[in-house]
């Protein structure tokens, strides 16, 4: 029984990708041209970059959901204050995603409310921000460093891709070869462990959230650039995408079902390619979400064949 739940868990989601993705090169059109490959990649880019945030989180045995509003109101302060000059918008855009998130580590780490209501609220409190901010309207912006993000190219790829490639090299570095990555994995496997071996927890734990802001940040950059501007609550719409990239890519691990940089990126990349195939084939926006909803519940479901938990390291 224990060998059918861990077959289950290893090949569906690889299953679905591999017959999701074979479907829509005969049916969808324009699914396996240059252009189209190319604007997938850049689509994953919103996916793939909170995401890499999101499996830091949940390494570390937390959750986060306010990102979509984190994203957005550094998404419209950097346009509201592109007159100020760009490294003052740049470094104030960062410091609203990190103190952003280093409010959510101290409601969960020293206040100890769970993080799913913590991150809940301070998402609502950042979306409604941006809404004040941006009086709901779509915010432009036409600025020469946001347009050679989106415009420019090396070697036929987008800037925009190379972008999501370094940042996802390093965050594979960071997770999978250093001891900071050590000390996450056991602060999500195994807290007692880690306080006995003389590791603080909510160190490391504060600092998954920091990286989290530096990812909303990135992301924030990528946001105005490509959509020349900001519409509301444009993050908000790839929430799903984003969860579903996480448990996606934790189910392609090789090591007892755990989250990983690598499956992360490939569950991005798989959200994408999804939305925008079910999109050539004619299918429309709403059910796309549907479809999108039930994947999460899916993958979900095989995923935790077993154990007890969801959110965290199984134990």
């Amino acid at each position: 029984m224990e060998r059918n739940r861990f077959v289950l868990r290893k090949f569906v989601a690889p299953a679905i990708f591999i017959v999701l993705t074979v479907y829509f090169a005969f049916t969808a059109p324009g699914f396996v041209n240059w252009n189209n490959l190319m604007s997938v990649l850049v689509t994953s880019s919103y996916v793939l970059i909170p995401a890499l945030g999101l499996s830091t989180i949940m390494l570390a045995g937390s959750f986060d959901l306010s990102f979509v509003g984190v994203i957005g109101l550094a998404s419209v302060l950097t346009i509201r204050m592109t007159s100020a000059g760009l490294p003052i918008v740049l470094l104030v855009s960062l410091a609203v995603g990190i103190c952003c998130e280093m409010i959510n580590a101290i409601l969960i780490l020293k206040l100890g409310i769970h993080p799913w209501l913590t991150t809940i609220s301070t998402m609502l409190v950042t979306l409604g921000l941006e809404k004040s901010i941006s009086e709901g309207y779509f915010l432009s912006v036409s600025h020469p460093f946001f347009e050679k993000i989106r415009f420019s190219e090396i070697m036929f790829v987008p800037v925009v891709v190379w972008i999501m490639l370094f940042f996802f090299i390093f965050m594979s570095i960071l997770i999978h070869k250093t001891v900071f990555g050590l000390r996450l994995y056991a602060s999500g496997g195994n807290e007692y462990a880690t306080q006995k071996a003389g590791l603080s927890n909510i160190k490391i734990r504060f600092y998954a959230f920091v990286i989290m802001g530096i990812c909303c940040w990135v992301a924030s950059i990528l946001y105005v650039s490509q959509l020349s501007g900001y519409p509301p609550e444009a993050a908000y719409i790839n929430l799903t995408e984003v969860i579903l990239a996480v448990f996606f890519g934790k189910s392609l691990s090789n090591n007892r079902n755990v989250i990983n940089i690598p499956g992360t990126a490939i569950g991005a990349l798989f959200v994408s390619a999804l939305a925008n195939g079910l999109a050539l084939s004619g299918v429309n926006a709403y059910w796309i979400k549907l479809i999108e909803g039930c994947l999460i519940i899916a993958v979900v479901i095989t995923n935790s064949l077993g154990s007890g938990e969801i959110v965290q390291l199984e134990q």
